[in-house]
């Protein structure tokens, strides 16, 4: 039986008169190719104003866009040879250094090449209570994110580490790089979250939201003449959807790169928004080990600090 998935967007001001398929892969969580979307296009699976398009058409501020992605009729999860960094591994979970630009579990419109394949060739035995497309995933971490993920290999490491998650216990370090300073060298952000009203694909601060707490400590900053950038060391207290990317941009200090949340984020020219995920500190879920992970920024993050350290001298 062939299921379809329908996402219905709304065009916000910032991507106004944008080609549709380019607009649609930034504003998606999912991995959608341009060549994709075209091909949804052509098959009258893209709808705008409850119109069919051309592939060039350009989006209008508050346009609806209705999109039913069709599932595959078959869905066999298969083990790819996606090269994974595992930095940690034993038989209850895996530490991994996920690279920018790799999904991580199977979804519409990408049933492959996401980490999930990549694991189920790299590791032998994955947990099963993520169900059938998620299988060892505890939590997760945006498309374009990079850095440090735990993966359960067991039923009992993934309740243990979801226990942990939930009570807080997991310490999760990340670093980024924003336009502007903040007001303080260290703050806490503590605004609730909610899906936006109106644009369904941005979260946003909203009274009614849930709890979401960020803190942050300045470790660097840049003056190139023209602009400020600041690197900053962030703790995050809970976990929601796009949390540490909407804080920042709640206080002026949206990140690098970044496509939703960021107005102007074509022109610094980075590949991915400039967020790692860059330390991890775990109680080992059936041992009781304390376990302590870091890694060094990305290469594509080292490349824009080397660029603001050229320019600011």
């Amino acid at each position: 039986m062939e299921h379809e998935t329908s996402i219905e967007l709304t065009v916000p001001e910032d991507y106004h008169l944008e080609r549709i398929d380019k607009f649609l892969v930034h504003a998606l969580e999912l991995d959608f190719s341009r060549s994709y979307i075209q091909k949804l296009i052509k098959n009258g699976d893209i709808k705008v104003n409850g119109d069919d398009i051309r592939a060039n058409y350009k989006v209008k501020l508050d346009d609806s866009i209705l999109i039913t992605v069709p599932e595959p009729e078959e869905l066999a999860l298969e083990p790819e040879d996606i090269p994974i960094e595992i930095v940690y591994e034993d038989s209850s979970l895996a530490v991994i250094n996920k690279q920018p630009g790799l999904v991580v579990h199977p979804g519409p419109g990408n049933w492959n090449r996401t980490l999930v394949n990549a694991l189920l060739f790299h590791c032998r035995d994955l947990s099963s209570i993520g169900g059938a497309i998620r299988p060892g995933i505890v939590h997760r971490l945006d498309k374009d994110t990079t850095g440090l993920m735990i993966i359960a290999k067991n039923d009992i490491a993934h309740r243990n580490l979801v226990a942990a998650f939930a009570g807080r216990t997991v310490f999760k370090g990340y670093t980024a790089i924003v336009t502007g300073r903040p007001g303080k060298e260290h703050d806490v952000i503590s605004k609730p979250l909610a899906r936006h009203r109106k644009y369904r694909h941005k979260m946003t601060v909203a009274e009614d939201g849930k709890e979401a707490i960020t803190e942050y400590t300045l470790k660097r900053m840049w003056n190139t003449g023209t602009q400020l950038f600041s690197l900053l060391d962030i703790k995050i207290h809970t976990g929601r959807t796009h949390q540490i990317r909407v804080h920042l941009s709640s206080e002026s200090m949206p990140i690098v790169g970044d496509p939703i949340y960021s107005k102007k984020w074509e022109r610094h020219r980075v590949p991915y928004l400039l967020l790692a995920s860059t330390s991890l500190s775990l109680t080992h879920p059936e041992t009781g080990e304390q376990l302590n992970f870091s890694i060094d920024l990305p290469e594509h993050m080292k490349a824009f600090v080397d660029k603001l350290d050229q320019q600011s001298q």
